[in-house]
């Protein structure tokens, strides 16, 4: 394989990495695309064995740096269990 396409690939292989990883780290849907563009990804790695390492470390700085590009954490609501106290009881 030519240096060229393995390099294309291992691209691809990050920006899948990234892409799920930020997912899941609470980046907006609609600003994968803006979070992919901003990160700085020049520390991650690809070993031997195809894994890629330093895209956590990379989405971290990423929300350091560019929160817009997260979805607000909404603090959950009290619920209220039951009726004031004797309710139903008669």
């Amino acid at each position: 394989m030519s240096e060229e396409l393995l390099e294309i690939a291992n691209k691809r292989l990050v920006r899948a990495e990234f892409l799920i990883a930020s997912r899941n780290a609470g980046v907006r849907p609609e600003a994968l695309d803006a979070a992919y563009k901003l990160a700085d990804l020049s520390s991650v790695a690809i070993d031997d064995n195809g894994k890629v390492w330093g895209v956590d470390d990379a989405i971290e700085a990423l929300r350091s740096e560019s929160d817009f590009v997260f979805a607000p954490v909404e603090k959950p609501r009290p619920r209220t269990l039951g009726g004031p106290s004797g309710y139903g009881i008669e």
